[in-house]
């Protein structure tokens, strides 16, 4: 990862371009956002340049006597794709007050594979280089794309949606009625098409229904869409890959047997319990019983597991039981006490000695893990605290309200250096929601603060749940500081996919 310091002397390849003096701007120069240009970074190499349909850079001159030039279509596994007639996007008549208005567009879709190498292109040009340089131990989510010769159809379409939405998102915090969108906006609608159609015929027959590709499909799509969607349905779409993964025995059954699967599963594991967090009490999703996941937690958890997830291995196993906690009669002598054990023990985490205790492959990095380690410890206590008083099984006691501001002033204190270190950034999306229902009791200024992170981690990581947040959020703070945390959630999301 290069130094940020140096990077503010230095120029983005579209202020050298356009010969003019970059700021420096991380991860987008503010001349580009003003201009309303798409800013291609600081990297050693030139970055390619994703043209619009039709668009050339040169054409080669035809030699005498020659034909039709040969075909450059790459021999993959995938059927040739069929002519489709022009696809016309609806466009709405509210123009964007800062971009005068412009003629509908129906553009000519060129050949679905032309999209698939492009997006192949993309990914490994701009979305893996950055995964990668953020990673702090190895892990199986973040590769380049060597070949697309065994993937399935739908995934690869899935794939250029993907790209297609990283690239909306960076430019325009998924505005559609940015200039710059338009033109691309209808092929993203084209290949999620191409994939609902694909994943369609893979249920559709009994053979197929069964097998391994399917479950690959639709849990892609499933995670894609949902990155992707500003009113995302978690609980419907998880309930029905589920539901397919009864087909093979159920989820339990394929994590143990299916090592291509286990990391995926795993993923769901983690998405689950945090996606619990933020939803109703009665409307909870657990891909198995407590127990078990406790168990599949110390099986396969690890600290470097899941990209966007690195909370310290004891506190995520406290959010397990936090979640059980908040499903269960509050009443109950045995749920409260079960609530000041645990905040107890959250209490007790030291993450200064969790550091130290490091494998040794990680353990280069762990400055940037002592940062997570804080960040998760305030995040987690005041999670415990927010949403047991919500459901009545913690009592706010004079001793339990000092904590929570204790752990308040420690997370809205730690954060900044959260989003500032550029191995932890990408991990923080979870502590700002907690930091921001706690904001309802912290003024105008940190509400701002913790609002424009959120955009920033949305256009940082090309995706819209933590849009979705802020949007929530924002609908909270209207109510004051004195709603709780359950006020905050009308329904199941998932932020951290």
């Amino acid at each position: 990862m290069p130094n940020l310091a140096n990077l503010r002397h230095q120029h983005c390849w579209e202020c050298r371009r356009r010969r003019v003096v970059c700021d420096g701007q991380q991860p987008v120069c503010n001349k580009c956002r003003t201009a309303g240009i798409v800013c291609p970074g600081y990297a050693d190499k030139k970055p390619l340049q994703w043209l619009a349909p039709g668009q050339v850079m040169s054409r080669p001159k035809k030699r005498k006597g020659q034909g039709r030039l040969p075909s450059l279509r790459p021999q993959v596994s995938c059927p040739s794709p069929k002519r489709e007639a022009p696809l016309t996007l609806p466009v709405s008549q509210k123009r964007h007050r800062n971009h005068p208005a412009t003629p509908p567009i129906t553009p000519t879709l060129r050949p679905e594979m032309f999209d698939i190498i492009a997006a192949m292109l993309y990914y490994n040009a701009r979305i893996y280089p950055d995964l990668q340089s953020h990673q702090l131990g190895p892990s199986q989510f973040v590769f380049p794309i060597l070949t697309v010769e065994d993937i399935p159809l739908s995934v690869l379409h899935t794939l250029v949606s993907v790209t297609i939405n990283h690239r909306i998102m960076q430019m325009s915090d998924c505005c559609p009625e940015i200039d710059l969108v338009k033109p691309i906006l209808p092929r993203f609608y084209h290949h999620r098409g191409i994939t609902i159609r694909a994943i369609h015929e893979l249920l559709d027959a009994e053979e197929t229904r069964r097998g391994l590709e399917a479950v690959v499909s639709v849990y892609a799509f499933l995670f894609a869409f949902l990155q992707q969607s500003m009113t995302p349905s978690w609980r419907t779409h998880v309930d029905g890959f589920m539901t397919l993964l009864e087909f093979h025995g159920g989820f339990l059954e394929i994590i143990d047997r299916c090592d291509q699967m286990r990391p995926s599963l795993v993923g769901l594991m983690i998405t689950a319990v945090l996606a619990n967090t933020t939803s109703p009490p009665d409307n909870q999703f657990q891909v198995a019983d407590t127990v078990t996941t406790l168990r599949l937690t110390e099986d396969y958890y690890t600290e470097v597991y899941f990209p966007p997830m690195s909370c310290p291995t004891p506190l995520f196993i406290k959010l397990i039981l936090i979640n059980e906690l908040r499903a269960r009669e509050p009443s109950h002598p045995k749920t409260k006490q079960a609530a000041l054990g645990i905040l107890g023990q959250i209490d007790l985490f030291s993450p200064e000695d969790w550091t130290s205790n490091l494998e040794k492959s990680v353990f280069a990095n762990r400055e940037e893990f002592l940062v997570i380690g804080r960040v998760f410890h305030a995040s987690v206590a005041l999670y415990c605290i927010l949403s047991l008083v919500s459901t009545g099984a913690l009592k706010l006691t004079r001793e339990v309200e000092v904590l929570r501001a204790k752990y308040a002033q420690a997370l809205f204190s730690i954060l900044e250096t959260g989003m500032t270190t550029p191995r932890a950034r990408k991990r923080m999306t979870w502590p700002l929601i907690v930091a921001g229902v706690e904001a309802a009791r912290a003024g105008a200024d940190v509400q701002k603060y913790i609002g424009r992170c959120l955009v920033d981690m949305a256009r940082d990581q090309g995706i819209s749940p933590p849009l979705v947040a802020k949007r929530l959020l924002e609908r909270f703070w209207v109510g004051g500081g004195e709603r709780k945390w359950d006020d905050c959630w009308d329904g199941a999301y998932a932020f951290i996919m």
